[in-house]
């Protein structure tokens, strides 16, 4: 019988590559560790683990254990949150993940509504791209995961992350997506702006995500984006792009985090890309007290967004 203490113990093998290092993370003495393993080899009737002078390493069937232990214990860990949300366990924090444009604009108002509305409640926040905070959120790490996904309604566009069965989407707002320009650009006396009037200037790219969408979108106009600076800081991307050093794609929300420099021009871009955010949390995870009203102050913050106007 393989049991979940068996698949954490693998998972501490190939972690720390000895045994000392298994116990120490699992909390047990050595001796433990080696006689579980031990009665482990003798169940599966096959040896687990060999021993070289550079530690230990699992064998063909360790491997085996370690595969399909990593997706079993993230399912124990998604179920033990939930049962805790059942339970009122967590009663009192909402744990939430965000990128950081939506973390400077959108968190600190919908925090603040609900803890003016029931002080008992406190927030824990991470930062982290779509993807990261959607793993986060399915193996229990998190209540609420603020996302975004980028469209512009060509085939080449990434598509939107499959939902789990027991998951709940809510659209906070639609974002525009403008091409940033420095005062000085040719294109800037223009009203909108395609990407072949940009295919020979240097770009400055965002996050792994905001890249992706950009490298997708110069392909489909039929060019290759000459990326000259990457930068996750969207004050620096803006302050680069005013300073003349190249142009890049900036959202509505990343302008009400920062409001553009006088030396940068923002365009709409033909066709128009958009960029939706949502929340997502789960049927189970909406009993967590509080979590339904975060849900509902970040619409309501999302709503009452300061966005910058452009014509």
């Amino acid at each position: 019988m393989i049991e979940i203490k068996h698949l954490r113990l693998v998972q501490a093998l190939a972690s720390a590559g000895s045994l000392s290092g298994a116990a120490r993370q699992l909390g047990y003495s050595q001796p433990a560790v080696t006689q579980q393993l031990q009665k482990l080899e003798a169940e599966l009737n096959t040896p687990l683990l060999t021993r070289t002078t550079t530690g230990v390493h699992l064998t063909s069937a360790g491997e085996v254990l370690l595969r399909h232990g990593a997706s079993v214990l993230s399912s124990v860990s998604l179920a033990r949150a939930e049962v805790d949300a059942v339970a009122g366990l967590r009663a009192g924090q909402v744990r939430v993940t965000s990128f950081a444009s939506a973390a400077a604009t959108l968190l600190p108002g919908a925090f603040a509504a609900v803890s003016q509305a029931h002080p008992g409640l406190s927030f824990t926040l991470v930062e982290a791209l779509p993807e990261e905070s959607l793993d986060i959120l399915r193996n229990g790490e998190c209540d609420l995961a603020v996302v975004y996904h980028y469209a512009s309604g060509s085939s080449n566009d990434e598509p939107a992350p499959l939902a789990f069965t027991d998951e709940v989407s809510t659209e906070l707002l639609e974002e525009n997506v403008y091409v940033a320009l420095p005062r000085s650009h040719p294109a800037s006396a223009k009203a909108r702006v395609t990407l072949n009037d940009l295919a020979d200037d240097h770009w400055i790219a965002g996050c792994p995500s905001c890249r992706g969408n950009l490298v997708n979108s110069c392909e489909v106009a039929g060019f290759s984006p000459d990326i000259a600076f990457e930068t996750d800081d969207y004050v620096a991307l803006q302050r680069l792009v005013a300073a003349g050093l190249g142009v890049a794609m900036v959202t509505d929300i990343m302008l009400a985090a920062a409001r553009p420099d006088s030396d940068l021009v923002l365009r709409r871009l033909s066709p128009a890309p958009v960029r939706t955010v949502r929340v997502v949390s789960s049927q189970s995870l909406l009993r967590v007290p509080g979590v339904r009203q975060t849900i509902d102050a970040l619409s309501a913050a999302a709503g009452g967004l300061d966005l910058v106007t452009v014509d």
